[in-house]
Order: structure tokens, then sequence, then C-alpha cells
């Protein structure tokens, strides 16, 4: 199954230069190393709400060149395979940032999109049920593993 994974804003993120958000996919502490993916933001601004701040499986930066005339969006996520999925998996999502260090805000402004062949998920990261750990500062652990399973229940039912 091929999911793309996307962080949206929920609401307004001011970005400075040399800002960065690097993520990246473990399924049972080992690395996916295609879902490894580099945001860095060469540019003073605003991200509007609804827009696409970072996604995994691609490296991108962001200049002045970049905004010529548009609204900013990052670019669209590169989909990672997950071969298999068993119920017991363990599968994280690990963020490091400077725009963050802390989760408090972080949890207010972020929402994961998951985007598969059959369904689609968007999870703002303050619903009671996302479990954030909080390794130091600017670096996060958020538990995907139950939205990566829902996504491959809807692809094997009929």
């Amino acid at each position: 199954m091929k999911v793309g994974i996307e962080l949206y804003v929920q609401r307004a993120v001011y970005i400075m230069d040399n800002n960065f958000l690097r993520l990246k996919v473990l399924n049972n502490s080992k690395l996916i190393e295609e879902s490894c993916s580099e945001d860095i933001f060469e540019i003073f601004g605003t991200i509007l709400p609804g827009k696409r701040l970072a996604a995994v499986g691609r490296k991108s930066k962001y200049d002045s060149n970049y905004l010529m005339g548009r609204i900013f969006e990052a670019h669209p996520s590169s989909p990672i395979n997950f071969l298999f999925i068993d119920p017991e998996d363990d599968i994280k999502l690990v963020m490091e940032t400077n725009i963050w260090l802390d989760p408090g805000i972080l949890v207010q402004d972020v929402m994961l999109r998951f985007n598969s062949d059959k369904r689609s998920l968007e999870i703002p990261l303050n619903r009671p049920d996302v479990k954030i750990d909080w390794r130091s500062r600017g670096t996060f652990a958020i538990d995907i593993g139950d939205f990566i399973k829902e996504l491959n229940a809807a692809r094997i039912t009929v």
C-alpha cells in the first residue's frame, strides 16, 4: 500500500530564514529510507491555514524565487510503500524542526493528512487519540500506526 503523509497548517504559522522540518517514518524502530524528507525555508513569511507545510519522501528548499506571484504551499509528498502491515506494528512519524520547540503550540498549529489510493484521513494533532512523544526540544515522535492500519483496512475491504 502506498501512503502519502503531509503536514498542513490549521492556523497561520510564521516562518523565518533557516527554519526547517525533517520527517521520517519508523516501522518497529526501523527507518523506512524512502520516507526521509527535509523542507528548508530560506524565506520570511506566513503560511496560511489549510496550506501544506511539509511532506514525507522528498527534499525541498524554498526561497523567494519559489514564491514569485503565488501563495506558499510546499511540494506534495512522495508516497511511501507499506508492503505488509501487522496489527502489532509500531509506526511512528518522527519530526525534527526549529519552528516548534515544544508540543503545546505544535498540536494547535498542525494537522496530518494521509492519502492512499482508496481513502484520505485528516488528523489534527490536538485530537485526544493522537499520541506524541516529545523526545527533545524540536523533536517529536507521532504515533501514526492506528491511522496507517485504518487505511490498510479500507484497502482490503470490498
